[in-house]
């Protein structure tokens, strides 16, 4: 049966007179034509990936556009059937296109390549009729990576635009619920606007997830007196995301200047001009609690004085006792990316590395691990969960009335996205299951008393896209040895099944197409009902 659109048009189904090997081979036409909405250049170059990949045997010359070529013929007649059929399924669309591009008196004066034009653009116009009628049916939303997926560095993937077309309608609105997660800082009005750009469609900071993201629902520490750390715009960073009353490294090492000793030019100012106890020093509250939103500069004198104050309670005006308890002030770090994907040919150290580094000095010096109050950012728990409330809100406020119950993933790190989504997907099972969640590590425990939407999805898909730190030269995760070493962080536990995508796609635009196809399931040329498994024509 060929189904277009099963959910708003199930109703319409007819039979594909054609065997099963022309069957698949205008199955997977179809998805050529879907995937080439956009491109330019004709569609010969769309037909000799067609033929080769059905006949599993090398096509060496380009398929004449002639419609009287005896090679073409049978081509010809399945593709004139198949747009017969699609212009039947399609006639109750308000597609101004189907009349023009579907009509019979013109069919036996085409050839393959101006067919497949003809069916791309009608799909192009008509899919977002499709799933606009749809709306009260979608019951899925999309989380997007940034870095590697939608672009790299300052620059904007050309699939990333194209695809913003299969998600929105003619007025720019989306049709599906979306969000951007990513373990990156920044404002999230200056992060929508900057995707606002590069895909023309208008993001809103609601939508935009940062690492410090979920910290907005942390309302406990929103009063305390709290040390920011990082970069850029920390400080509008903190108040946007609710703090009241932070406090900067730079502020504790002007009260306290002699704890920053490793840089040594301080030093050299304190051996020439001396140093008194500064009147700073003995105004400063103590710290109540720290968070790590992101990478700072000069690695040095942060790991030092953050250690200073985990020894001292948060005011190190005096040397801690010779007993360190193994209890130490809040602390609250965002992004555990070891590494990421930038404009350089290889991976960058991201704030994942940082951490190794504070972890490593703070248990060297005391002989107890760092216990952090809650690590969030991809792969925790913690994000996926307010990922999800930020869906459920964009849902509301598109119209969508149905509750989410499938959630995709799309990033370019098996260590960081596709883990944290299988992570989460785990983190649903065990829920639906038990009323109660045990987590392994107090770190990743969401608190029960976090302002969320209600939890409604059933499943967290991951999808792996190859334009990031993913190399796809590689191989498929599943297929590859065990790594020596665990690039994730420490309270993450070491399980290979978990870096297995639920999909591997070249690019973002691929990916979301997938996602329409299987949510969707905008075409099926089976015989039967049955949806059939797409991976080998994603490979």
């Amino acid at each position: 049966m060929m189904n277009i659109c099963r959910n708003c048009l199930s109703n319409l189904k007819l039979t594909v007179a054609v065997n099963r090997s022309h069957a698949r081979l205008c199955r997977y036409a179809v998805m050529h034509c879907q995937r080439s909405f956009y491109s330019t250049g004709g569609g010969n170059h769309i037909w000799k990936s067609v033929i080769s990949r059905t006949s599993r045997q090398p096509f060496s010359q380009t398929i004449p556009h002639s419609s009287h070529s005896a090679s073409n013929l049978g081509l010809l007649k399945i593709l004139q059937n198949l747009k017969h059929k699609i212009c039947l399924l399609t006639s109750s669309l308000p597609s101004r296109t189907t009349s023009k591009y579907f009509s019979q008196s013109q069919v036996s004066q085409q050839n393959p390549a101006s067919l497949v034009e003809e069916i791309t653009l009608t799909f192009s116009e008509s899919h977002q009729s499709i799933l606009s009628r749809m709306k009260d049916q979608v019951d899925f939303g999309i989380i997007f990576d940034i870095d590697g997926v939608i672009g790299r560095g300052a620059n904007p993937f050309m699939a990333s635009k194209k695809m913003m077309k299969l998600l929105t309608d003619k007025d720019g609105e989306f049709m599906v619920p979306v969000s951007f997660c990513t373990n990156s800082v920044g404002l999230a009005t200056d992060k929508a606007n900057l995707l606002s750009n590069w895909l023309d469609v208008k993001i809103k900071p609601e939508q935009m997830i940062g690492a410090h993201g979920p910290l907005t629902v942390f309302n406990e520490l929103h009063d305390k007196r709290v040390l920011i750390v990082g970069q850029g715009k920390i400080l509008e960073m903190a108040h946007e995301l609710g703090f009241t009353n932070v406090v900067t490294i730079e502020e504790v090492k002007e009260a306290f200047p002699l704890l920053d000793i490793v840089d040594h030019s301080n030093r050299h100012y304190i051996a020439k001009h001396g140093i008194t106890r500064s009147h700073s020093q003995d105004e400063f509250e103590p710290i109540e609690a720290i968070v790590l939103i992101g990478e700072p500069n000069r690695w040095e004198t942060h790991l030092q004085l953050i250690v200073d104050l985990l020894l001292t309670g948060g005011h190190p005006a005096f040397a801690p006792d010779k007993h360190i308890p193994q209890q130490h002030i809040p602390i609250v770090a965002c992004n555990m990316d070891l590494v990421f994907m930038a404009d350089a040919c290889m991976p960058r150290f991201g704030h994942g590395a940082f951490l190794v580094c504070l972890e490593s000095l703070y248990k060297k010096i005391t002989g107890h691990d760092i216990q952090y109050k809650a690590l969030i950012g991809k792969p925790s728990e913690i994000t996926f969960r307010y990922a999800e409330h930020c869906i459920s809100k964009h849902a509301q406020q598109i119209g969508i009335t149905k509750p989410i119950r499938t959630l995709y993933l799309i990033g370019d790190n098996p260590e960081v996205d596709v883990f944290g989504s299988n992570l989460y997907n785990k983190f649903i099972k065990e829920c639906l299951q038990n009323e109660n969640c045990d987590f392994p590590h107090t770190s990743r425990q969401i608190p029960e008393d976090f302002d969320f939407n209600p939890q409604t999805a059933l499943r967290c898909n991951s999808v792996l896209v190859g334009t990031g730190v993913y190399d796809p030269k590689i191989g498929k995760i599943e297929d590859q040895e065990l790594d020596v070493y665990h690039h994730g962080h420490r309270d993450f536990e070491s399980d290979k099944k978990l870096k297995v995508p639920s999909m591997y796609c070249s690019d973002v635009y691929d990916a979301v197409l997938s996602i329409l196809e299987k949510e969707v399931g905008v075409f099926d040329f089976t015989n039967n009902n049955e949806k059939k498994d797409d991976s080998e024509y994603l490979s």
